[in-house]
């Protein structure tokens, strides 16, 4: 199943790429600025952009230490529609997410911006093969020109009766060097949980980027102690 997915969504990202390939050259494709390590951005990206990042990382819980993998695609399909497919520990989660992405407010150049998006969690890891989670959500981008960009959403469950959120703050210090904060965690009836995350990134060119970061728990409930992370981001 997981083989089957990752298969279906890179020709449908690789597809959109050729297909709108020209509409980018009319339209003009700004340089983009660096991601963040895991949190999803706000806005959709222009017609025909795609970025993947790819995140490994190695926790700890008491003793015991493990590693796996984050994958995040997102392509811009069509103007103000987006499409993200992430999962934040290949091996050991059970889903994949995939979600469609509409901005219906943002400025000419995406530097702030609303939008809403839906999401179905596909099983792919240790869960039933038919257990499908469907979610809704909202983002929402701020810029400080030069200095920081927001990029800020919340997932929400109904059935399951939970909300998931996650925040990124990218500082711009240089050409080369992002400081990145990102806060992210679930809510629901029994337990809150609140990770951080502070890292660094490097503009290695310019659609290239490169990072390495630490996560911790602030919370009391917690998944893991300490996570330590790199990331390679890639933009075409």
């Amino acid at each position: 199943m997981r083989k089957l997915v990752i298969t279906i969504l890179s020709i449908l990202i690789i597809g959109s790429h050729f297909v709108l390939a020209q509409e980018k050259k009319e339209a003009g494709m700004k340089d983009m600025f660096v991601h963040p390590f895991l949190a999803h951005m706000a806005l959709p990206d222009r017609p025909g952009e795609v970025s993947l990042r790819l995140s490994p990382f190695q926790q700890r819980l008491g003793a015991t230490t493990s590693s796996d993998v984050a994958f995040h695609v997102e392509a811009g399909l069509f103007s103000n529609v987006g499409l993200h497919a992430r999962n934040d520990a290949l091996k050991s989660s059970p889903y994949s997410e995939v979600m469609l992405m509409y901005s219906f407010l943002h400025d000419a150049g995406l530097s702030r911006g609303i939008s809403v998006f839906g999401q179905i969690s596909i099983p792919t890891g240790p869960i039933e093969s038919n257990t499908y989670k469907g979610l809704f959500g909202v983002s929402v981008r701020e810029t400080i020109p030069e200095l920081l960009v927001v990029d800020a959403n919340v997932h929400i469950d109904l059935k399951d009766k939970m909300a998931e959120y996650e925040s990124a703050f990218v500082f711009k210090a240089s050409e080369i060097f992002y400081p990145i904060i990102e806060i992210r965690g679930e809510a629901t009836e029994e337990e809150t949980t609140v990770y951080s995350l502070i890292g660094l990134k490097f503009r290695v060119a310019d659609e290239i980027g490169w990072g390495f970061g630490v996560q911790l728990p602030i919370s009391d409930a917690r998944e893991y102690d300490t996570q330590m992370l790199s990331t390679f981001g890639i933009a075409f």
